[in-house]
């Protein structure tokens, strides 16, 4: 979505769009890493508000593709068959979002495919209910052929004034106001080898080493991507953080309390284990590491890193083999 932002729109509105969503730019070229749900409902909301169109994921969903989901992508395409490609998708659908899923139905002579994402109250819903379609449609394509199309699409929510336009971009009808997101289709295109080009295999295992870092396990590992992501961008903060996952301040400093943490603590955690990373790339000093996490001066930075560790960022730097 930034690619295609940057490139159909211009890197001014990509710009504001990340500004606003609170992530750095490098996910301009980035195929993985953490993004809360929040922000990326936030990203595509501030892309759609830049252009005047509200449902800017319509414009996208043709161009998404399981693809370029790295070794998540290659392990759905590398299936058989497109009944297995869809079971394995929602297999590992948790690699790929803590909280979305999709569900298999038989719907009288169809199936029916879902997609239920976790933040559907979010005002850019509709442009993200369009780009779920376009990335689960590109399974089908790869084992269909380019112009297979659906027998119907239910999608939950009002029918806009430009439905025609839905219903020419996804090529069948469409019915709104559904309790589902869901994609219709016969039920003899399952047993359908692929027809695109077979990805190199990809395995379970390569998906877990892969997304190991990505998924967090906790809310503590929530907070703490997002302040990795804080440090990318103009430093970490409190309120950027509970914004980002749709939070009020307080609110997260009680949950993190919960899980025997809190803000400045993790932030502290989090910005030690940055500076271990640039101080062992050897060619930064210690006041140019401080002054990029955001700290006053040297001293401020060191006492933070020598609690964090137990060395002096020198020190650190000695033990690297960096004098």
């Amino acid at each position: 979505m930034p690619q295609f932002t940057l490139e159909a729109l211009g890197e001014r509105t990509l710009t504001r769009a990340l500004a606003k969503a609170e992530l750095p730019y490098d996910f301009v070229e980035s195929r993985d890493g953490y993004i809360p749900k929040q922000a990326l409902a936030s990203f595509i909301g501030e892309v759609g508000r830049a252009v005047g169109d509200e449902n800017i994921g319509l414009l996208w969903a043709p161009e998404l593709t399981v693809a370029d989901y790295g070794a998540w992508g290659r392990y759905v395409l590398g299936a058989p068959t497109l009944r297995a490609a869809l079971e394995r998708a929602q297999k590992v659908m948790p690699y790929h979002s803590s909280h979305d899923r999709t569900f298999f139905r038989s719907v009288g002579d169809l199936c029916g495919y879902e997609y239920r994402f976790s933040l559907k109250a979010h005002v850019a819903y509709p442009s993200i209910a369009f780009s779920a379609l376009g990335a689960v449609l590109s399974v089908f394509v790869h084992y269909m052929r380019p112009k297979w199309r659906p027998k119907q699409i239910r999608i939950d929510l009002p029918r806009p004034t430009a439905h025609e336009e839905v219903e020419a971009t996804f090529g069948c009808p469409v019915t709104w106001e559904q309790d589902r997101l869901e994609i219709l289709f016969e039920q003899s295109a399952l047993i359908t080898a692929a027809k695109g080009e077979t990805p190199t295999t990809a395995t379970l295992e390569e998906i877990a080493r892969e997304r190991s870092n990505v998924t967090p396990s906790c809310f503590t590992d929530v907070v703490s991507r997002i302040m990795e992501l804080q440090i990318a961008t103009n430093g970490i903060s409190l309120e950027g953080a509970a914004r980002t996952i749709n939070f009020g301040p307080r609110a997260l400093q009680r949950r993190l309390r919960t899980e025997g943490t809190n803000f400045r603590s993790l932030a502290n955690q989090v910005k030690a284990s940055r500076a271990k990373e640039m101080l062992r790339v050897g060619s930064l000093s210690v006041q140019e590491v401080a002054v990029d996490l955001g700290f006053e001066n040297s001293q401020n930075f060191s006492r933070a890193f020598r609690k964090a560790t137990g060395l002096t960022p020198s020190e650190y730097a000695a033990f690297c083999g960096h004098r």
